[in-house]
């Protein structure tokens, strides 16, 4: 583990020059701003290897990143500069490393090491478990909206502690027969069950995916001892993606590296020395924090030089990804945002194929236009096509672009669906070897007691559960005494003992076969008969469902194969430490087929052709973002990653009309798109159908395309929605109400509540730029275009009118508004305008409302008096 030698030089000979000094930087805190493909990986790699070359030892050296796919690469990257130095590195994610700590050291706040790891599944299950004890109504306080809050909590290091003594003193965890019903604060209601959610899991030896780094966190704080020997070890310290953690995840590096402790530095030591606070290196973006909606704080990377003492910032700019015409869309788009840090890419790959945009009359042509052109692409230009990948804004949109795929015969992957490990029949095996791991897992053992049938029900459950109650045990210790059980039946105890027995005997084996996984696997499998029910079934998914279980134990397999100290439990934390990412086919890898994805997801990834879909307002940004300076300008953040995304051609589409809580609501471009420069972009078809109508003219470009023509006979043309035609122009709710949608709801248990359908213009409307014609195109290369909007035919009466038609207008004048004058709004209160919209009729102020907010107003409907 000592110091290795090799040639410095060698390290940066192929690197930029600031690259190179970023490499060769010698300090305590470097902020390395690495924009969309500027190499940070080889940075950070390299400058790893700098510091070994320079005498540091291999074993104090924690580098942490977002994704396990992320720490391999590292890995791997390491191991080819330094040799077998970099297997005495801790190189993991965030929980992974948290885990390593905990597993060691927990037993100081009270974890013993074996404890479990719940999903999402898990805790929702166990929330449901808590909701029937206090009574809770579920329907009304969903278990995904608890837990979302509860992550917020542990998010922001709250513990529930604090929130039982400010919200419910007199509530105890544990307790028996406590009403919920009697509590009109829903503060309350979350710390109640905050308390009795966190004392089930000390209960059953368990932690969720949050508490891996609030009680890692606790640990370091509370614990002298433990604190010491992590901060003496680990000198050097280096964050990934430092723009995506979240406060707890910034006090975690803060409490590793020491900087707090008030222990001083050696100044006569080489390097960090042995005591001291250590060095710290984080690489990452600001205008690439997109993941705001799960808790990441962009304020921990813009406010980084104020928060470490003699901090540097060195910005990488070249990116080695992109062509330029992709670069200035990129740039012109985040230039927009306030408050950043100047960084402008360029690369020496030269200006490449301009952007692609495409203007469909709805979904349906806007899937059936790109699946054409992937078809294009790999039939005539011999595009693989796994090197084309769609992305959008939400899963919602999926759905139409799934059936152009499937229409036109192309193979395609949707990440982000169902993942492995959360299928029933893959948690039901999983569930077992939690529960032979750790017998104290009461939602693990209370899932599988019944799992596969075995004549146990609810009545056995309840019966178990209740003397688990009230003899202040777990679940499993209650089957351990069933004789003693009050109201067991003869009926009821012989199937109770038979499952007792079987866990006793699969516990056994796994004791003896604990470094063999896959091993322990197979016997599950074989001895629950779990695989024997589906092999039975006729159900033709239950084939695919025993193909899962099959591929489960390869997968326990290949970690034995790749794990030299291969553990049953070693293996449970890979399972529960799986990100979506992770899931997806490797940089060098042929999957053979396109790849669908949000843009959340495709985050870190490239593609050499990238379809940015779903470019209208309401959609992309997103109809949250209306209203909300903040929202708006992670929005713009989001498209800025999905630009860089690709590597030599772009395409950009939209859809003129979409369907959203079965409505046909017309959708206006995206302001994304008027950010861009216009002669960045050859429009094949730069408007919808309709609004050529309204426009009374001939754009001047080619429309005899398949999907470009003003006929509805084309394949993939502008059908009808509902009850509405296109001939007729009746739409439905003109201008969409995008305020209500729910696009975007596949936040995690970030906790958010998306399309909650806040008002926008301030009139109480649910809408966000109504059918304004806010930049609404550019014909070719000519000027941009006022879309004028016609009256539509009457049809069933929508749940919400669109802005376009609502008759209330207050008379106001645009001109009469000026930044810094101040007004004052019925809602919101005072007021001062921060930026002004002519858009005649439907002209937008944007007011700051101090406390409220950033709102953007719609003059003619907004409750305001100017003062």
């Amino acid at each position: 583990m000592g110091p290795v030698l090799c040639d410095p030089q060698t390290l940066i000979k192929d690197l930029n020059p600031q690259q190179s000094e970023a490499v060769k930087y010698y300090g305590q805190a470097l902020l390395i701003g690495a924009g969309a493909g500027s190499g940070k990986t080889r940075v950070l790699t390299r400058r790893i290897a700098w510091l070994l070359a320079h005498g540091i030892w291999a074993s104090q050296i924690l580098a942490i990143t977002f994704t396990n796919k992320a720490a391999a690469e590292m890995r791997e990257r390491l191991a080819a500069l330094v040799g077998p130095e970099a297997e005495h590195m801790w190189i993991s994610t965030f929980h992974s490393a948290c885990v390593r700590i905990l597993r060691r050291d927990g037993d100081q706040i009270g974890l013993k090491s074996g404890f479990s790891i719940y999903d999402t599944a898990d805790s929702e299950r166990l929330i449901k478990l808590i909701g029937a004890d206090l009574n809770i109504d579920l329907k009304r306080y969903t278990p995904r909206m608890i837990l979302g809050k509860i992550s917020d909590y542990k998010n922001s290091l709250i513990s529930w502690k604090d929130q039982l003594k400010t919200y419910a003193a007199d509530y105890r965890p544990g307790q028996r027969g406590y009403q919920m019903g009697r509590f009109d604060n829903v503060e309350e209601l979350f710390a109640v069950v905050y308390a009795e959610y966190q004392y089930r899991l000390s209960q059953a030896n368990a932690v969720d995916f949050d508490d891996l780094i609030m009680r890692t966190v606790e640990l370091l704080r509370t614990c002298p001892q433990a604190s010491d020997y992590y901060r003496h070890r680990f000198r050097y310290i280096f964050v990934d993606e430092y723009q995506d953690t979240n406060h707890a995840q910034y006090v975690l590096v803060r409490e590793l590296a020491g900087i707090d402790s008030g222990e001083q530095a050696d100044p006569y030591a080489a390097g960090a020395g042995k005591v001291g606070p250590s060095w710290i290196t984080v690489v990452g973006d600001s205008d690439q924090s997109i993941y705001a909606f799960r808790g990441a704080d962009i304020r921990n990377i813009q406010d980084f030089e104020e928060d470490f003492p003699n901090a540097k910032t060195i910005m990488l700019e070249q990116n080695y990804r992109s062509t330029q015409t992709i670069l200035d869309a990129a740039n012109a788009v985040i230039a927009k945002n306030e408050n950043r840090k100047p960084k402008k890419l360029w690369t020496a790959l030269g200006k490449g194929d301009p952007i692609i945009g495409y203007a469909a009359d709805n979904a349906q042509q806007e899937a059936g236009y790109i699946a054409s052109e992937i078809t294009r692409l790999h039939t005539e230009e011999g595009v693989a096509y796994s090197d084309m990948a769609i992305m959008y804004r939400a899963n919602a949109q999926s759905r139409s672009l799934e059936e152009a795929m499937i229409n036109a015969n192309l193979p395609y992957q949707l990440v982000g669906g169902t993942k492995f490990y959360e299928r029933r029949e893959v948690k039901d095996a999983i569930a077992y070897l939690q529960a032979i791991v750790n017998p104290a897992d009461d939602v693990n053992m209370r899932r599988i007691l019944n799992v596969p049938k075995r004549g146990l029900g609810a009545r056995a459950e309840g019966l178990v559960a209740m003397y688990a109650d009230r003899h202040g045990t777990t679940f499993f210790d209650g089957i351990e005494h069933l004789d003693q059980i009050e109201g067991m039946t003869g009926r009821t105890a012989k199937p109770l003992g038979a499952f007792r027995d079987l866990m006793h005997e699969l516990t056994d084996f796994a004791r003896e076969h604990d470094a063999k996984p896959s091993e322990v696997v197979a016997e599950v499998l074989s001895r629950s008969g779990l695989l024997e029910e589906l092999q039975r079934s006729e159900d033709p998914q239950d084939a695919s469902r025993v193909d899962n279980l099959s591929q489960l134990q390869s997968v326990a397999a290949e970690f034995e194969q790749n794990t030299p100290d291969a553990t049953l439990a070693g293996f449970l934390e890979t399972t529960a430490l799986v990100a979506d990412s992770d899931q997806l086919p490797g940089e060098n890898e042929d999957s053979g087929k396109v790849t669908m994805m949000t843009l959340h997801t495709a985050k870190g990834l490239e593609y050499p052709v990238v379809f940015l879909t779903g470019m209208e307002q309401g959609t992309f940004p997103h109809s949250r973002a209306m209203e909300d300076a903040s929202e708006l300008s992670e929005e713009r953040r989001l498209a800025y990653v999905g630009i860089t995304r690709a590597k030599r051609r772009l395409y950009v589409t939209r859809a003129a009309v979409r369907a959203q809580w079965g409505q046909a609501n017309e959708m206006m471009p995206s302001q994304f798109l008027d950010e861009i420069p216009e002669d960045l972009i050859d429009w094949k078809r730069k408007e919808a159908g309709m609004e050529r109508m309204r426009g009374g003219w001939r754009s001047g470009f080619d429309d005899d395309d398949e999907f470009g023509g003003w006929g509805d006979d084309d394949d993939f043309g502008t059908s009808s929605f509902g009850n509405s035609s296109f001939g007729g122009s009746s739409y439905g709710a003109h201008g969409g109400s995008y305020g209500g949608t729910s696009y975007g709801s596949s936040s995690s248990r970030g906790g958010s509540s998306h399309g909650s359908g806040r008002s926008t213009y301030g009139s109480g409307s649910r809408f966000s730029y109504g059918s304004s014609s806010y930049g609404s195109g550019r014909s070719g290369k000519a000027g941009k275009v006022t879309t004028r909007h016609t009256k539509p035919k009457a049809l069933d009466k929508p749940k919400t009118a669109p802005a376009s038609a609502l008759s209330k207008d207050n008379n106001l004048d645009i001109a009469d508004f000026h930044i810094g004058d101040r007004i004052t709004h019925d809602q919101y209160g005072l007021g001062t305008i921060v930026d002004t919209q002519d858009k005649g009729r439907n002209s937008i102020i944007t007011v700051d409302f101090g406390t409220d907010g950033v709102k953007r107003l719609m003059l003619r409907v907004a409750p305001i008096e100017k003062l």
